[in-house]
């Protein structure tokens, strides 16, 4: 996942069922396939119940560990540069610059050699299986090794000093040991929540993938939602617990799927043209997707799936996590749209009084629309329709030329885009960002026929947030979609902007994005 965001509450209580994509009923259980892997005729009364179940198999709340880990590597550099500062001007007596390099040595050793402890030992690597009173030991064994060494320094550099130094190392020591045991408790803490867990789905109802969910049960450390299988003959209403979820093509349509982290094939790489054929539908999907490699040489004992996923699989399809660019764009994000909401926000105030004095009805409009991974986001827009309250009930009708449902002010709103100024709260909340692929509706249709279904690479949209702007609408590609052909030539440039984005390129195109609207006068908006 480019990154996850760390923790985003979903509610599961209005999650439809997906049985209109039901599998066929089993023909009859194969005499050879041990008892775990008998089929159960998964009809569609079971079907609902197994999605039911995988609902409650899907933790909320859950935390990014990657980014986790160098959240609490930054709090420590942090507060070892603060103890370091204050303990020079406490041994100082106020006058840094007048001490010694000497009796400085040792703070200054205690600056670097702590974060390099700290890192060594593992500490910033999140494992939910991982016991709290061990981790606690290597962060006691850490900090005692630095306080340890710039005792032992000062004795050298400092001899006069060393009493004090000691006493320095002995309260920082104190200081981020009390820290990691901070870390620790919350580490134990959403394990057994399962807050730590990744969600995982397995594609293959196989022998292998019975013994991995056996294997990882109770780790903590990966959540396996359910089995996807294109062979419904074969395939078992539960897996080892795993409740049987439908074909692939059920998987391509799924109403969770957006609360998935890995997909996992779990059929043996020696059988080529199925392992070919499952990855060329999976390949549509915005989600990473590993093959398992190596089952022989699987231990259970030794080794969880959480591990076979990041060493034993290769990523056949999907984008490796990169925390800097992630923490870099959301640091952006939240710093411009905060200054932009604060700049905007006197014209935003006449905006939301324009639109109320020229038609009844409420000044936002709430429009679903799928964000990172397809989940669905409410995204906000100043409202320049005629209020319709049967709408909702009615079929997605893009907006065309001189349409009749747009009001005077709604015009002018959509020629200068102005109506979409309350997405940067989208943006501050963290479902949108500034610059990205354009939010579409859900199951948004182009000249009558599924949008998704014109356009293989589709779903890659997703593999980001939404934005307000992209390299799409500076190109030209901005308002409704009337074409396959336009629909094409959107979904490149989304694809071909998630392939090259990084911190100055969001920038490039914000500085392009107005004059790229002004000087558009083609598209219907």
């Amino acid at each position: 996942m480019s990154a996850r965001p760390m923790g985003t509450a979903v509610d599961y209580s209005n999650q439809p069922s997906q049985t209109e994509h039901a599998p066929r009923k089993a023909s009859g259980p194969a005499n050879d396939m041990p008892d775990t892997l008998r089929p159960a005729n998964p009809d569609t009364a079971s079907l609902t119940r197994a999605h039911l179940k995988a609902d409650a198999r899907a933790p909320r709340n859950r935390v990014n560990r990657k980014a986790l880990g160098h959240i609490w590597q930054s709090i420590d550099i942090f507060a070892v540069l603060l103890l370091t500062t204050t303990g020079a001007y406490a041994l100082s007596g106020g006058d840094v610059i007048a001490v010694a390099a000497g009796e400085l040595f040792p703070l200054l050793a205690f600056a670097a050699l702590c974060p390099a402890f700290t890192l060594l030992m593992g500490l910033y690597k999140v494992e939910a299986r991982e016991s709290a009173a061990f981790r606690m030991l290597r962060a006691v064994i850490a900090t005692a090794l630095t306080g340890s060494a710039i005792t032992a320094l000062s004795l050298i550099t400092a001899p006069d000093m060393a009493p004090q130094i000691a006493t320095f190392a002995l309260t920082a020591v104190g200081a981020l040991t009390l820290l990691h045991v901070i870390y620790a408790g919350f580490v134990q803490h959403w394990a057994r929540s399962g807050r730590l867990a990744r969600n995982v789905v397995l594609v293959g109802a196989t022998a292998n993938a019975s013994k991995l969910i056996k294997a990882n049960a109770g780790s903590g450390t990966v959540n396996v939602v359910g089995i996807f299988d294109d062979r419904a003959a074969r395939s078992p209403q539960a897996l080892a617990g795993a409740p049987y979820l439908g074909t692939t093509d059920d998987l391509l349509s799924w109403s969770l799927l957006h609360e998935v982290d890995r997909i996992i094939l779990t059929v043996t790489p020696k059988a080529e043209d199925r392992v070919r054929l499952l990855l060329g539908k999976l390949r549509a999907l915005p989600h990473t997707v590993c093959l398992l490699l190596d089952l022989d040489s699987f231990d259970p004992a030794e080794t969880t799936l959480d591990d076979i996923i990041g060493v034993q699989a290769a990523r056949m399809s999907g984008v490796e996590e990169r925390f800097g660019h992630d923490l870099a764009k959301r640091t952006q994000d939240i710093v411009l749209a905060l200054g932009l909401s604060l700049v905007a926000l006197p014209v935003m105030a006449l905006i939301a009084l324009a639109v109320r004095l020229g038609s009844p009805g409420p000044v936002l409009f709430r429009q679903v629309r799928e964000g990172f991974n397809g989940r669905p986001i409410k995204v906000l827009k100043f409202r320049t329709m005629r209020h319709d309250p049967a709408s909702a009930a009615k079929p997605m009708r893009q907006v065309e030329l001189d349409d009749p449902r747009v009001t005077r002010i709604g015009g002018f709103l959509r020629k200068t885009s102005l109506d979409e100024l309350p997405q940067l709260w989208n943006v501050l909340v963290g479902e949108m960002s500034l610059v990205g692929p354009r939010p579409h509706a859900p199951g948004m249709r182009t000249g009558g026929t599924e949008t998704a279904k014109l356009v293989a690479e589709y779903a890659h949209r997703h593999r980001v947030k939404p934005g307000i702007t992209g390299w799409a609408q500076i190109n030209g590609s901005r308002g409704p979609l009337h074409s396959p052909e336009a629909a094409r030539e959107r979904v490149a440039y989304d694809v071909a902007y998630i392939a090259k984005a990084n911190f100055w390129f969001d920038l490039w195109i914000m500085a392009r994005t107005l004059p790229a609207l002004l000087g558009d006068k083609a598209n219907i908006r």
